[in-house]
């Protein structure tokens, strides 16, 4: 068992981050706590979490809180896992569309609120390592906001059921029969139903001692319904080369689904290289989406290691289309160093830029730049003292400019039980 905790004062001069807003302090305590039971072929593992708040102008005294709770079985022929996850989250200026993570290119402004979402999961495979196999996984998720009058935040139901059943032609050869079925069904005005179901088969071989490869085909039905409907279907296609290399890998990757607005197909090239101090990595591809047109796909990833420090940058553009049919070019910047101080302190200095390029008559462009310091210093036994300040500011067409500034001084400590 573990306790994290996270104790001190937070001050902003925009904690909602809105064209014009109040300054606050405020109290705020993170408790992270997590327990994990092992056997031969079982593990139980709980997680609760939660900021507590107090000081001016808080309207609730627990903010983004969360609960998760998962059991796996593995007997080696089989393992099943069950999960639920519960989790409610502030909403600001600096949130990301459908809140599933923060790495996510696509992002969007709202205009505070709150999310709650509860999402239960069942995953599973038997005939692992036999000729014969199959691995299943099904996922309901429910998605509520409160607090909030942006029209885009709408309550959802998202269902994601996808199987896969293999045979081993030989050693080197795998055939498969692979499907899904994803149903996303928001409730309220303006509400837009997707429905879509695949259902195809897969091939996997060792080419060669170093080269491997995947590739799948089949048939993809997409539904959309609103206040019309409108339905899509076609062949699907994905599948990737992989080459192991003496210093690194490369590899080719295709992936051209159907969607509710139709195809898009992109096509990459990858490339890893393992260097005495770090790691270099880069892409670069095409993406093309019908009656949109091409686009460039590029990624870098850089991380060197020097005696006392580490530097990471990463750096990528992916285009994406909305459920609307409007294409956005979404753009991330990465710099991240963290440099060993003395003995017993640190400094971790990110930067990041997030750029949403919006296509079209009407277009509304979004740019996020971000700057967190945060020093570290080891006070006693697992207790750090930690001061933080963050900076923060939103471009967006149609609204002013918008920025905050964060002052955090406080305590961490781990409690651990065995």
């Amino acid at each position: 068992m573990f306790l994290d905790l996270r104790s001190g004062l937070e001050w902003s001069d925009n904690p909602d981050l809105g064209v014009t807003g109040d300054s606050r302090l405020i109290s705020r305590t993170r408790l992270d706590f997590s327990l994990e039971r092992r056997t031969s072929i079982d593990t139980f593992t709980l997680g609760l979490g939660g900021d507590l708040v107090f000081g001016e102008d808080t309207d609730e005294t627990v903010e983004n809180s969360d609960a998760r709770l998962r059991w796996d079985r593995d007997v080696g022929r089989s393992r099943i896992g069950l999960g639920v996850t519960l989790e409610n989250a502030e909403l600001d200026s600096t949130s990301f569309a459908t809140g599933e993570s923060a790495e996510s290119v696509d992002f969007d402004t709202f205009d505070g609120g709150n999310r709650r979402s509860t999402r239960f999961e069942l995953e599973g495979a038997f005939g692992i390592e036999s000729p014969l196999g199959a691995s299943y996984r099904l996922s309901q998720t429910s998605i509520t906001y409160e607090d909030t009058d942006d029209p885009s935040l709408l309550d959802a139901d998202v269902t994601d059921l996808s199987f896969s059943v293999t045979a081993a032609m030989d050693q080197t050869t795998t055939v498969g029969l692979i499907g899904s079925l994803s149903d996303f069904d928001e409730k309220g005005a303006g509400a837009l139903d997707t429905q879509s179901v695949r259902l195809g088969g897969e091939l996997r071989s060792d080419i060669t001692s170093t080269l491997a490869g995947r590739f799948a085909m089949g048939w993809q039905e997409t539904e959309q319904s609103g206040t019309t409907t409108t339905r899509t279907d076609g062949i699907f296609a994905d599948g990737e080369l992989t080459w192991t290399r003496p210093n690194g890998t490369a590899g080719l990757v295709l992936d051209s689904p159907i969607d509710a607005n139709g195809r898009r197909t992109t096509l990459q090239f990858q490339r890893t290289l393992e260097l005495p101090r770090g790691g270099f990595g880069y892409s670069i591809g095409l993406s093309r989406a019908d009656e949109l047109g091409t686009r460039p796909l590029f990624g870098l990833n850089w991380e060197y290691e020097m005696p006392r420090a580490t530097f990471t940058a990463d750096l990528s553009q992916t285009p994406t289309t909305t459920r609307d049919n409007v294409e956005t070019i979404n753009s991330v910047l990465s710099l991240n160093l963290n440099q060993q101080l003395t003995s017993r302190s640190s400094l971790d200095v990110l930067f990041s830029l997030r750029d949403a390029d919006e296509e079209g008559v009407g277009a509304s462009d979004t740019r996020r730049v971000g700057l967190d310091l945060t020093y570290r210093h080891d006070l006693a036994q697992d207790w750090d003292l930690v001061g933080q300040f963050s900076t923060v500011r939103i471009i967006e067409t149609g609204s002013a400019d918008r920025d905050a500034n964060t002052l955090f001084l406080g305590l961490e400590k781990r409690f651990g039980w065995n």
